[in-house]
């Protein structure tokens, strides 16, 4: 189970980076907007026709985790690369403050491959040398399609901003990079979160930035920040490229286990 539980969260972590991304690149100039939630909800419509993104994320902080102490995130990093129209992408985060650990994803459709580095291999019954092979459950829908239904993405953002006690709010603009960026905070207690969702455990607060770009309403930044009783204060910055040319492919077969073989690997 616990596996299971690991491998959903690598689908997850890979659907969330698909939706987060922008629109196809021959979008016209788009027009000034100055309400913060058009922004957001036009960041959000700008999802359609992606075709490819890469992206890199770093974090601040340390979490606590029970039993174990504090974890510094400040050396964890990640990246990533996505192929929408393919239903691709890989994952790769690097993080050696926790017990050393390296952890690479690739998902092609339906199917992913994952290897780990570092003592957290043994538990999860998989290795450093050798991909595992992992299924994904039809019951949770394709991960990379996530990013296929802006309509849907969009509403769904606009409802929960109407039910935000705090409304989010427009800063000064900003330059990302050699792109001018919209920049809107959206500031949630723990209980606008129990307001979002009636079964978040969230006791703290968590602030979430985004930057989009005025040219085609992509975003190019997004942090999040949290501080937060049961799980300390840290945060994760998040940039994204996009129309870039990218190659993710399976494993080589003669590198691919099911989890049962690796597992077996492993306790040998």
């Amino acid at each position: 189970m616990f596996r299971r539980s690991v491998a959903a969260s690598l689908f997850a972590l890979l659907a969330v980076v698909a939706v987060v991304l922008g629109a196809c690149s021959n979008a016209p100039a788009a027009p000034a907007l100055t309400d913060p939630k058009e922004i957001l909800a036009k960041t959000a419509e700008s999802l359609t026709g992606v075709k490819t993104v890469e992206f890199t994320g770093s974090f601040t902080g340390s979490v606590k985790a029970q039993g174990l102490g504090d974890f510094d995130l400040s050396t964890v990093k990640i990246a990533g690369q996505a192929d929408i129209p393919n239903k691709k992408a890989k994952v790769t985060v690097d993080a050696p403050s926790l017990l050393g650990t390296k952890l690479d994803a690739i998902l092609i459709d339906m199917t992913a491959y994952v290897k780990i580095a570092g003592p957290l291999a043994v538990p999860l019954h998989m290795s450093a040398d050798t991909w595992t092979k992992i299924e994904v459950p039809a019951s949770s829908g394709n991960p990379v399609d996530a990013a296929t239904n802006p309509s849907q993405a969009a509403q769904q953002i606009q409802d929960n901003l109407d039910k935000l006690p705090t409304p989010p709010v427009k800063g000064a603009d900003e330059k990302c990079g050699d792109q001018d960026c919209y920049h809107v905070t959206i500031h949630a207690s723990a209980a606008d979160l129990k307001t979002l969702d009636p079964t978040s455990s969230v006791n703290g607060d968590v602030t979430v930035d985004v930057w989009t770009r005025k040219s085609d309403y992509r975003p190019a930044k997004i942090g999040i920040n949290a501080t937060t009783v049961d799980m300390g204060t840290f945060g994760a910055t998040f940039e994204f490229n996009y129309d870039m040319n990218v190659s993710i492919d399976a494993p080589p077969a003669d590198q691919v286990v099911t989890p049962s073989a690796a597992a077996s690997m492993i306790t040998q």
